[in-house]
């Protein structure tokens, strides 16, 4: 996945981050996850594995988002994110999403 793949996808990347050589980086080392990632519902009782990959690899972008975080902070998470896969890829990948996660995302009582 190309960073501008990234971006289009979740266009709450911030643009200053957007040209960070980490960003490419992150891109391509969890592009699969990615792409099928998405934020979970307010009314979310359950979450399934797109839910959890979003809130594992997108969180820290987001809180940056939401200016509840620093530029430097969020650097930091992701190449801490990117250390962790590449000291062991499969186990990294299998720890995004707990073994009890819903097959598809379960919403919560009176959201339709």
């Amino acid at each position: 996945m190309t960073v501008q793949e990234l971006v289009a996808i979740f266009p709450e990347i911030p643009q200053d981050l957007q040209g960070e050589p980490l960003l490419v980086q992150y891109a391509v080392a969890f592009g699969d996850q990615l792409r099928v990632a998405r934020n979970p519902g307010a009314c979310s009782a359950q979450y399934d594995a797109a839910n959890h990959y979003y809130l594992k690899l997108m969180s820290p972008i987001r809180l940056y988002w939401y200016r509840l975080s620093t530029r430097e902070k969020v650097l930091k998470q992701l190449q801490e994110l990117l250390d962790q896969y590449r000291a062991d890829p499969q186990g990294f990948i299998a720890g995004l999403v707990p073994q009890d996660a819903a097959r598809s995302e379960v919403r919560g009582p009176g959201c339709s």
